[in-house]
């Protein structure tokens, strides 16, 4: 019985999916039949608007004729007739021609409505067919699937009893599996500290030996020192009596040498008057002789000089002839003399060696000096070492006493894991288009009080968007310009969780952001911002109702220059960028639970998008390449004109939650543009890169990928690539990359010279291909190589000032996407309005009135010369002019 109902409900459900497969055949031949009738209305309105400019320009002709005609009549008829028949012939039949055309469109256009009507028709009629045998299926496929669902919950029911117990079997293994863990771990710890106090205590006993080694060292010094002073006493005390010595001896050598002096002069009268006794003897022997007679006295005279010199002689000799004692005492003192240079070098030397012994003295007592400064020096290190090691133990005995208790883990996760949001919100509907969504947030800051363009609220939707290329949004600008509110009422109105993160300039760790553990309160101080991140990892459950992971969180890092971006930022940016290309699997993020306890791991979610604020004054830091690189920055506009506020309105309660699964049907994983359609943009920053590589500034893969994965993200596009609306997909890109050039680019450029050879290699180069192209940004390039003090700085976005213009015009009756077509066909143009005549200047009215002629019948040229504009702006004025004939 039972397989035979099997059988039977086996054949009714393949008769239902034959019935659905039919249903949806027709359904996409009904498709497809529309997509054929859209294209042809495309094609019609196309035929339609290339006969409308045929009018138009038939219509100038017109009026050149006239003006030829009028000239014709005032002086030249008979020519006039002759040179214009034929023409006046070519023009009528040409309009007769474009009427026929027209007519045979207008037949096309019928026929095409009647078809239509034929189509709903026969879709109604196949509706009524299908009607009841689906109903009937509908009940049967609801009886199957409820007795379906039946088994499944007892076999769920089984199921889980099944795992409770596993569970319960495997908590209870790995609790015990840790509880022997632990204690292997504390055995270890303690032995560690066990050995790091042997250390510490050999290293004690090594200094106790060194000081007692130096304590020797220095009463052998003192010893020494004492030695040497005596002996320096000794010295100084022979050195005087030496010299008493030396007088004494001179005195003496003095006295020796005056008796000697003495005895001579003694001689020299003794000899003095043995010369007197002889001469008298010679004269007396002269007398003798002369008495005697006998003998010559020449003989007696030479006898006698011989006599007198041999006296001579014999006196010099007697003068000159040392004494025996003279010679007996010269010998002694020159014994004396010789012994006294001995005694005197002696002395001498000894004298040198007292001098360099009494330098090695004071060597060694500035050796003295020196280890007593470093032994006081060694006594202080070792108090405040011993200081340090006890600190130390107190605080291992501490950590050791809370590694003890792995429950301190649990609380400090439970600190962290406490939720941000409190409450349980609710969740939004899943059948919301993304444009729909964004102008209903638009709507509502406008009827907040707070108007932001159109364009810098979609740049920052897609720049959000784009978080796997760029995870970091940046918005900069002038104060007061509505940089914190954006994100604030994007949150609020869009249904995300919104965080303000109020950075401040002493941080300098991701400590600083996330929070720290707390070792004198033994608990872990978590901040909102942790708090955030691990509640939007976590889904809803029944004991767990606040969870985020199946919701959008934004956190603004509001003031974020004010510190270092690349020191309490850094670990996220690499894991936001390691996160890229991951599918199941996210990194962690480690955060520090205190000494000897594993740290959280806080998972790194795409469901949490990151903003942040700048202000560029004295009071701020400057952000780095890193930075720029991994990150969009956002420039707003100055205000050209100051809005009044007339009264606060209340913000009211947050939009129902908007879903992680619709935000991400609306991000596009991959690029659908074909090759004839990026490569333009692609050749264009590839010219760029060959200008920016001549001051040492080239681009690399990154930064073009994220531009072309920007581009189709962008809203426009893939709105315009569902409707196939081939002309606004180029519009649409071409302002999505504009914005990238802004936001990628140009902050590249910063600090190139103005001048010289980096103004005409490089910036020139990019300024023709931004004119070359007609972007919309050229005023505010030029402002950036003016008013840098010669250097590059990009800080102005007054190519926005026309899109908000135009916001302002159009009102709160304008839709967002009309705005943005405006936008696109009139940017870079000082004369936009949506309601055509209201915007063409009065100068040209007054000149139309005074040629008597329409505004339609104006041509550019004239436009140009009234109104001194170039060619672009006339031919905008122009299609303004011709839009008031079909008013």
């Amino acid at each position: 019985m039972e397989d035979l109902t099997n059988n039977t409900i086996n054949v009714t459900e393949s008769e239902f999916l034959n019935k659905l497969q039919e249903l949806k055949e027709r359904e996409d031949f009904l498709t497809q039949k529309e997509t054929v009738l859209a294209q042809k209305e495309q094609a019609l309105q196309a035929a339609k608007d290339a006969m409308a400019q045929k009018e138009a320009e038939l219509n100038d002709k017109y009026v050149h004729l006239q003006e030829m005609e009028l000239h014709a009549k005032n002086g030249f008829p008979q020519f006039f007739e002759e040179k214009f028949a034929a023409f006046k012939k070519q023009l009528a039949q040409r309009e007769a021609q474009c009427v026929s055309e027209r007519e045979t469109l207008e037949a096309e256009k019928e026929k095409l409505r009647q078809r239509e009507v034929a189509v709903q028709k026969a879709e109604i009629q196949r509706d009524r067919g299908y009607a009841d045998e689906r109903a009937r299926l509908d009940d049967e496929l609801f009886s199957l699937r409820k007795g379906q669902e039946k088994d499944l919950e007892s076999k769920r029911a089984s199921a889980l009893t099944a795992l409770e117990e596993e569970l319960t079997v495997e908590r209870v293994s790995r609790i015990a599996n840790l509880g022997k863990e632990i204690a292997d771990r504390l055995s270890a710890h303690e032995a560690a500290i066990q050995q790091d106090k042997d250390e510490l205590e050999q290293k004690r006993k090594a200094f106790l030996k060194n000081q007692a080694e130096l304590d020797e060292l220095r009463d052998e010094l003192e010893y020494q020192k004492q030695r040497l002073r005596s002996h320096k006493d000794r010295l100084e005390e022979r050195e005087s009596g030496l010299n008493l010595e030396v007088d004494a001896r001179i005195a003496q050598r003095k006295h020796s040498f005056e008796s000697e002096k003495s005895v001579l002069n003694d001689e020299i009268a003794r000899l003095r008057e043995s010369l007197k006794t002889s001469s008298a003897l010679i004269s007396n022997f002269e007398v003798l002789k002369h008495k005697l007679g006998d003998e010559d006295p020449a003989a007696v005279l030479l006898k006698l000089k011989t006599y007198e010199e041999e006296i001579n002689t014999l006196r010099e000799d007697l003068a000159t002839r040392p004494t025996q004692e003279m010679r007996d005492a010269f010998d002694r003192l020159t014994s004396e003399q010789n012994e006294l240079k001995l005694a005197c070098e002696r002395f001498s030397e000894e004298n040198e060696g007292l001098r360099s012994a009494a330098r090695a003295q004071s060597d060694l007592e500035m050796q003295v000096a020196e280890l007593t400064d470093k032994n006081k020096s060694l006594l202080r290190r070792f108090e405040s070492v011993d200081a340090d090691n006890n600190r130390l133990m107190e605080e291992l005995k501490r950590l050791q006493s809370s590694y003890e208790r792995e429950q301190d883990r649990e609380a400090r996760i439970r600190d962290i894991e406490t939720p941000y949001v409190q409450k349980e919100l609710p969740r939004a509907v899943e059948n919301v288009e993304e444009l729909q969504w964004l102008d209903g947030i638009r709507q509502s800051c406008i009827d907040y009080g707070l108007r932001f363009p159109r364009r810098i609220l979609h740049a920052f939707h897609t720049a959000l968007k784009t978080s796997e290329w760029s995870p970091v949004t940046v918005l900069a600008g002038v104060s007061g310009t509505g940089k914190s509110e954006l994100p604030r009422l994007y949150s609020h109105f869009g249904g995300i969780n919104f965080l303000s993160l109020a950075v401040q300039p002493n941080w300098d760790s991701q400590e600083s952001m996330l929070g720290f553990f707390n070792s004198i309160d033994n608990k872990f101080d978590a901040q909102p911002v942790l708090r955030l991140l691990a509640q939007s990892q976590k889904a809803q459950a029944e004991g767990y109702p606040f969870g985020l992971k199946d919701a959008m969180n934004l956190i603004l890092m509001d003031e974020m220059n004010l510190a270092h971006v690349e020191l309490y930022f850094a670990e996220f940016l690499s894991k936001l960028e390691l996160r890229r290309g991951m599918k199941k699997e996210l990194p962690f993020l480690d955060v520090k639970l205190g000494a000897g306890i594993q740290p959280y791991q806080l998972p790194i979610g795409r469901n949490v998008l990151w903003a942040g604020t700048m202000n560029q004054d004295e009071t701020t830091k400057s952000l780095s390449d890193k930075v720029l690189d991994r990150g969009i920055v956002i420039n707003f506009p100055r205000p050209t004109t100051l809005e009044r506020r007339r009264q606060l309105i209340p913000l009211g309660d947050q939009a129902p939650l908007l879903s992680r699964r619709l935000w991400e049907s609306w991000w596009c994983r991959e690029s659908k543009f074909s090759d004839d359609q990026i490569l333009p943009f692609k050749g264009f920053i590839e010219d760029m890169n060959d200008a920016l590589s001549k001051v040492g500034r080239a681009l690399g893969h990154r930064v073009w990928q994220s531009i072309e994965y920007y581009m189709a993200n962008y809203p426009d596009v893939l709105d315009a690539q569902r409707k196939n609306d081939d002309a606004g997909l180029v519009k649409a890109m071409k302002v999505a990359f504009e914005d990238q050039l802004v936001q990628k680019v140009m902050p590249k450029l910063r600090g190139i010279e103005t001048r010289g050879k980096s103004r005409t290699d490089c910036l020139d180069r990019i300024r023709t291909q931004l004119v070359n192209d007609n972007y919309t940004i050229i005023e505010d390039f030029d402002l950036a190589c003016e008013f840098g003090y010669g250097q590059f700085i990009w800080s102005s976005a007054n190519y926005l000032k026309d899109d908000e213009s135009l916001n302002g015009q159009t009102g709160n009756n304008a839709s967002a996407s009309e705005a943005s077509m405006l936008s696109s066909e009139h940017a870079g143009l000082h004369y936009r309005s949506a309601a055509g005549a209201s915007a063409i200047p009065a100068e040209l009215s007054v000149y139309a009135s005074n040629s008597a002629r329409e505004l339609w019948q104006l041509t550019t040229n004239e436009i140009m010369t009234v109104l001194k504009c170039d060619a672009k702006e006339a031919k905008a004025i122009k299609s303004l002019c011709n839009a008031t004939r079909e008013s």
